[in-house]
């Protein structure tokens, strides 16, 4: 591909940019842009007195008018595409995860290895790429034939509509023929999920050791568990798997007979009961009344913006209010939030504002090590899930 590149010159109160400030450059940042609008090109940042500050990739139409590769003056190498995708899946192998039972790994996460706008999810010998930039779209063909060469398998390439207007660029979608299910993993016990197109790359890899961290804590407490937003059988078939009996409920009929069937498939259907109903609605099934020794509510994203987190609060709160009164004396209640703008302090805001009771946040957890932020991204800080006790 030739190195082209565009000149973006940053306003005087931007100059300064450097890692600490992440690896993003907003259109309203820029002063002056030179150079063809190519998302093929690589972007040269300068400051207000020409000294360059960092290279990128490119979106023309972007909001994030850059997403940097390197800081300084030293551009990225021929070849750094095929080196950072080779450096990433070295790095996962060298996790080790296999070794612990698991064949459903992120192998790319974006900026986190240094691939903004790429995510590529491996399930057994199949992959998903999800790509969600311009510049990387218009990379894709290569990524596509390093994969083919490197890693063989079949690929799917998947491009959110919502990300591809925002970008400006044609999706080119690829569809591994005759593939319906994608089977993996994760510590032993073996699930299935739909193949793309489907919710995000198929599967949640990103709560893979807080399902296993919550089966243990649901095991030692003995109550059952209640899985809010089971999807196709997370949490649950995790816990049903450490002994303990479990309800998943899920809005979505297909995701919840998956669920099922990923239970039978494990031996744990026994354990197992779904209800299909919306995890912010009454949840008035008889199922559903408790005591539950844990609580997992595990909502979509419901805040995309700032803008969006006061409503985001008041369905968290109304959702809480709803279940908390079904925990069992000194259970387990585990709140996930996978919005960035829904933080931490957000979700204890959501609890105290629903109970009155004493309660203490025993666990922080996030993402598995195959899940890495770049330093400085703040924006790649998304999934908190914390774990609380209700104590008085």
């Amino acid at each position: 591909m030739p190195r082209v590149s565009v000149r973006i010159e940053l306003r005087r109160e931007h100059s300064r940019h450097g890692p600490a400030e992440g690896p993003w450059i907003r259109r309203r940042w820029i002063a002056r842009t030179l150079g063809p609008p190519d998302p093929a090109s690589l972007a040269c940042v300068v400051d207000h007195r020409g000294e360059v500050r960092g290279w990128g990739l490119y979106g023309p139409e972007s909001e994030l008018t850059v997403r940097l590769l390197t800081f300084g003056s030293e551009a990225p190498p021929e070849g750094w595409l095929e080196a950072r995708l080779a450096a990433a899946l070295r790095a996962r192998a060298a996790l080790g995860l296999e070794r612990q039972g698991t064949s459903g790994v992120r192998e790319v996460n974006s900026e986190g290895d240094g691939l903004p706008g790429l995510v590529i999810d491996r399930y057994g010998p199949v992959r998903v790429l999800q790509i969600t930039t311009a510049a990387m779209a218009a990379r894709q063909g290569a990524i596509v034939a390093w994969l083919k060469e490197h890693a063989p398998g079949d690929i799917f390439v998947i491009h959110p509509q919502s990300a591809a207007e925002r970008e400006g660029f044609v999706p080119e979608p690829v569809i591994a023929a005759g593939i319906e299910r994608l089977a993996f993993a994760e510590h032993g016990i073996d699930f299935e999920v739909p193949a793309p197109p489907s919710q995000k790359t198929g599967a949640y890899f990103d709560q893979r050791e807080n399902r296993r961290r919550i089966a243990e804590l649901a095991a030692g407490h003995g109550g059952p568990l209640l899985d809010l937003g089971t999807h196709v059988g997370g949490f649950a078939i995790h816990a049903a798997a450490a002994g303990v009996t479990a309800v998943g409920v899920d809005q979505s009929a297909p995701a919840l007979a998956l669920a099922a069937a990923n239970a039978a498939r494990n031996g744990v259907a026994e354990r197992c009961a779904w209800v299909r109903a919306d995890l912010f609605g009454e949840l008035d099934d008889p199922q559903l009344a408790g005591p539950f020794g844990t609580i997992v509510v595990d909502p979509p994203k419901i805040a995309s913006s700032p803008r969006d987190l006061g409503r985001a609060l008041k369905a968290l709160r109304a959702c809480l209010a709803r279940v908390i009164p079904r925990l069992a004396d000194d259970g387990f209640l585990v709140i996930c939030s996978c919005s960035h703008h829904l933080g931490r302090e957000h979700l204890d805001q959501a609890l105290t504002g629903a109970s009155s009771a004493l309660w203490t946040r025993l666990l922080a957890l996030g993402p598995g090590a195959d899940h890495p932020v770049l330093p400085g991204h703040v924006e790649g800080e998304y999934l908190r899930v914390n774990v609380y006790q209700r104590r008085a």
